[in-house]
């Protein structure tokens, strides 16, 4: 895009913004419960695991725009960590089941302690 003429800076910018969203994204939340083993003494260590180790993947892999790890929900909830994707395009999404960093990550930190996982993927 090429910003000139009457076309103020503020208005270049906007269109600039809107031509970045034109592409569609696609957002993974993985709603995740524990197994009963983990609450105890170890509870804040697992989780404090969880989020770092998933949450170093940003940056890492190509097509992941971030990954964010809520592990404090509240006990009012029916899940004890939700985990947010963005991913650049659907290609991007489908590539992450392969990847080894990812899966190493989740090998480690998710499997041996997730009882129930379910999830949801969109475009926006």
């Amino acid at each position: 895009m090429i910003c000139s003429g009457t076309i103020s800076v503020l208005n270049c910018f906007r269109l600039k913004e809107v031509e970045e969203r034109i592409t569609p994204m696609i957002k993974q939340v993985i709603v995740m419960n524990l197994q009963d083993k983990c609450f105890g003494p170890n509870l804040e260590t697992i989780k404090s695991n969880m989020k770092d180790r998933l949450e170093a993947l940003n940056g890492q892999i190509e097509g992941m725009n971030s990954i964010n790890v809520q592990a404090d929900c509240l006990t009012t909830s029916n899940a004890d960590v939700i985990v947010e994707i963005e991913f650049e395009d659907e290609e991007s999404f489908r590539n992450i089941k392969s990847n080894e960093l990812y899966n190493n990550a989740t090998k480690d930190v998710v499997v041996p302690f997730v009882d129930k996982r379910t999830h949801v993927e969109y475009i926006y």
